[in-house]
């Protein structure tokens, strides 16, 4: 996938990072779940700070896999076209 503009840009800026690093030290403990599967994300799983997926607000760690699955979601759902109803 394409990554366009700056991570600043893309929505990854001073915000982001600062919330990432408060999170990491529990993250690299195993403490946390991931907030899409619910499952622990062990200390050397890859993990993202998950946002929700109209990106108003961060909902938490998640792992990386989970990111990316629900972003390939996403993506077919749109270019999935929309039924047309029949009108009898």
């Amino acid at each position: 996938m394409p990554r366009h503009g700056s991570t600043t840009q893309r929505g990854y800026g001073q915000q982001h990072r600062r919330l990432r690093e408060t999170l990491r030290p529990s993250v690299e403990r195993g403490e946390i779940d991931c907030w899409r599967c619910g499952n622990r994300i062990m200390p050397r799983d890859a993990w993202d700070l998950g946002h929700s997926d109209d990106r108003t607000e961060y909902r938490g760690p998640e792992h990386a896999a989970c990111n990316r699955e629900a972003a390939r979601a996403r993506q077919l759902a749109a270019r999935r076209p929309t039924p047309r109803r029949r009108s009898w």
